[in-house]
């Protein structure tokens, strides 16, 4: 606990700190550099030695160009070398060079080159690598950049202002809203920080913080998605972590419901997730989503285990054949399987208005009969008709296959 509040601490008192103006420069090593390193620290300029030849070229030229040295504001650049076959004497090199930050050691999740930002006090709080890197010009490297220190510049404004109150609400909504700064990555004992203000949560943000959405065990669908939708109201939950309930949600309908029953639902939620964040990845998901993972029930196709869902949530069956004035059984036939069908309500829908409805549950099945008609009549000419069948079959029964046809009386 200790040591988490001395790395807040220090991250606050860096802020008081008044240290004379200097434009960012280049420095042989982080250890040439820590006497006269600023507050917005250090940037590694990390270049594959010896294996990328343009990736060398790309990061000596970045860091010596004049936008960037401009936009990296006091920050103490240094170029540092990583090599693809590694052995004592060029691990000593870099070691050289960079110690005593954290690289190469902690740095098998990025690609090469890369830019590596540190605090004044050793901890990394941002990088800059792939595509990011490799396909924007100088002049737009050099507005990442800024933007990367501007962010960290509002996070440690943000935690400034954490410190100077004296009120533990605001204390950690101000040290939750700095977990939320774009680009960067979360200050440095972030949670234990919380817990500290607020050891009881009793204003709730360090719960907010830790949020997690899942299905309870033995919880029913209908339980969970009434509980995601409360969720989805949540104003002070990010939509990055409403993003991910959807997400875990579609999961969930679709192994309990399927593509066929789930559909609509599916659609639901990821609709939900594209508009929280349409540019976020999992925004630019959600129509791929709704293309691949959500199937139309269509006339003709009957009734299968496929289709028959764990719970009773209602399908729609399209393209039927009710168009004109008159009377129609709907014909359900049991074709082969264990189970049959319970049908708990039928109704016959005009785009979405109901036209006419059977509320009294219905089974089709080795022992009750294997076949059954519901009979209704149309008034008028229907421009967009569908059946909307709810199945009440137990999830444990439903190896069932029959048809469903449209007969006119």
């Amino acid at each position: 606990m200790k040591k988490t509040l001395f790395l807040m601490m220090a991250a606050f008192t860096t802020l008081a700190v008044s240290t004379p103006a200097q434009a960012a420069r280049q420095y042989p090593s982080v250890e040439a550099a820590k006497q006269k390193v600023t507050d917005d620290g250090y940037i590694l300029f990390i270049y594959p030695e010896g294996w990328d030849r343009y990736g060398e070229k790309l990061c000596k030229k970045l860091i010596a160009d004049a936008g960037v040295q401009e936009a990296a504001g006091n920050a103490a650049l240094i170029l540092a070398p990583i090599y693809q076959n590694r052995n004592e004497k060029n691990n000593a090199h870099v070691k050289s060079v960079v110690a005593p930050l954290g690289y190469p050691g902690d740095m098998s999740d990025i690609s090469y080159p890369a830019l590596v930002f540190y605090e004044k006090g050793g901890r990394s709080y941002a990088t800059l690598h792939g595509e990011a890197l490799m396909n924007s010009s100088t002049a737009e490297v050099a507005a990442l950049v800024k933007g990367k220190m501007a962010a960290k510049k509002k996070q440690d404004d943000l935690l400034a202002k954490a410190n100077a109150s004296s009120d533990a609400g605001e204390k950690n909504r101000l040290l939750l809203e700095s977990s939320r700064v774009d680009g960067i990555e979360w200050p440095g004992g972030l949670r234990d920080a919380m817990r500290n203000n607020d050891p009881e949560d009793k204003h709730g943000y360090l719960g907010i913080l830790n949020f997690g959405f899942g299905r309870g065990k033995d919880e029913a669908m209908t339980d969970y998605l009434a509980r995601l939708d409360k969720v989805l109201e949540n104003p002070q939950l990010s939509p990055w972590q409403k993003q991910r309930a959807c997400a875990d949600a579609i999961g969930q309908i679709r192994r309990s419901y399927g593509p066929l029953a789930g559909g609509t639902l599916i659609t639901k939620y990821a609709k939900k997730m594209q508009k929280l964040d349409p540019e976020s990845p999992l925004g630019l998901s959600a129509p791929v989503v709704m293309r691949d993972w959500v199937k139309t029930y269509r006339y003709g196709q009957g009734w299968s285990d496929q289709i028959i869902p764990s719970v009773p949530e209602p399908m729609l069956m399209h393209d039927v054949p009710i168009t004109k004035p008159g009377t129609y059984a709907i014909h359900f036939k049991l074709t082969t399987g264990r189970d049959g069908i319970i049908v708990k309500r039928l109704r016959l829908m005009d785009g979405k208005k109901c036209v006419a409805s059977h509320d009294e549950p219905c089974e089709v099945s080795w022992s009750a009969g294997t076949e059954k008609d519901i009979t209704f009549t149309v008034k008028k000419d229907l421009k967009k008709p569908c059946l909307e069948i709810t199945y009440g079959n137990d999830p444990g029964k439903r190896s069932t296959w029959g048809e469903i046809t449209v007969i006119p009386r």
